[in-house]
C-alpha cells in the first residue's frame, strides 16, 4: 500500500485491537463507500437556507407542471414539498443516482472529458414548452455539456418559466476547508483512498462555467454559493 494512502499508516497495535480485517482493501472500500450513503438526503433536508432560496426562485403555484431531475430525490424530500405547492399539478421526477454511481464505478467519461458525465437525453420525447418550471436538484455535475443540456431544458420550459440548477459538490470551497484542518484532510483522504478513487475526480462545474454555458439563454440570472453548495437560476425569455 502506498505511503500516500492514509490506510498505510495503520499500526500493529491497531491491527491487534481491531483485527486484520482492517487491512483488507475490499473491506476498506465497503466501509468507505458506506460513509457516503445518505449524505445527499441529510444535506438537502438540513439545508433550510438553500431550500427557502430554491422555492423563492421557482415561484411554484397550484396547477404547475414541474420537472425535477437529479440524485436522491426521495431522500431530499423535495418531491412532496413541490407537490404540496402545485396541488393537482404534474410533477415528473427523474432520479439519476444509480446511473451516476455506475458511471463513476465504470470510469465512464463524457464528451467533456470529465469522469462520470454523460449526455442528458431525458426530455428528448417531451413536447416544447411543456413545463412551468424545471428544477435540476443535485444534477449539475453529471451532464457532459451544459450548453446542449441547457438548450434542451429551456426547450421544454414555457416562456417566462424559471430554471433552477443546484449541486452540493466538491469544488474550491470544499478543498479550501479541507486544507485548513488536518483532521478533515486525513479523514476525507482516507475515505477517498478506501473507495479506491482519486481525490478530486468527481466532475464539478463552477458558477462561472454555468454562466458561460448559458450565455445569452436566460434573463433574471442569479447564483448563490454556500458551504460547498452552488445554486444557479434564471428565467426563459418570454
Amino acid at each position: 500500500m502506498s505511503d500516500d494512502n492514509p490506510w498505510s499508516y495503520l499500526q500493529p497495535n491497531d491491527v491487534e485491537r481491531f483485527g486484520p480485517v482492517i487491512l483488507d482493501p475490499a473491506e476498506q472500500k465497503r466501509w468507505s463507500s458506506a460513509l457516503f450513503l445518505g449524505g445527499l438526503s441529510y444535506m438537502w433536508q438540513k439545508s433550510t437556507v438553500l431550500r427557502d432560496l430554491i422555492f423563492l426562485h421557482l415561484e411554484l403555484k397550484l396547477g404547475d407542471r414541474v420537472l425535477l431531475l437529479g440524485e436522491a430525490l426521495e431522500g431530499s424530500k423535495f418531491p412532496p414539498d413541490i407537490q404540496a405547492r402545485i396541488g393537482d399539478g404534474e410533477l415528473v421526477c427523474i432520479d439519476i443516482i444509480e446511473e451516476a454511481r455506475n458511471a463513476m464505478i465504470q470510469r465512464r467519461f463524457g464528451r467533456n472529458g470529465k469522469l462520470g458525465t454523460w449526455e442528458y437525453t431525458y426530455t428528448h420525447a417531451t413536447p416544447d414548452a411543456h413545463y412551468d418550471a424545471v428544477f435540476v436538484m443535485q444534477g449539475i455535475g453529471h451532464s457532459d455539456d451544459w450548453t446542449i443540456t441547457g438548450r434542451e431544458l429551456l426547450r421544454v420550459l414555457k416562456p417566462g418559466g424559471p430554471l433552477m440548477l443546484t449541486e452540493i459538490g466538491f469544488g474550491p470551497q470544499f478543498f479550501g476547508a479541507m486544507e485548513m484542518d488536518l483532521h478533515v484532510e486525513y479523514i476525507f483522504r482516507k475515505i477517498v483512498a478506501g473507495r479506491q478513487r482519486e481525490l478530486g475526480d468527481a466532475a464539478y462545474y463552477s458558477i462561472a462555467e454555468l454562466q458561460t454555458a448559458f450565455a445569452g439563454m436566460l434573463k433574471d440570472e442569479g447564483s448563490f454559493s454556500w458551504r460547498s453548495a452552488d445554486l444557479f437560476w434564471g428565467r426563459k425569455p418570454a
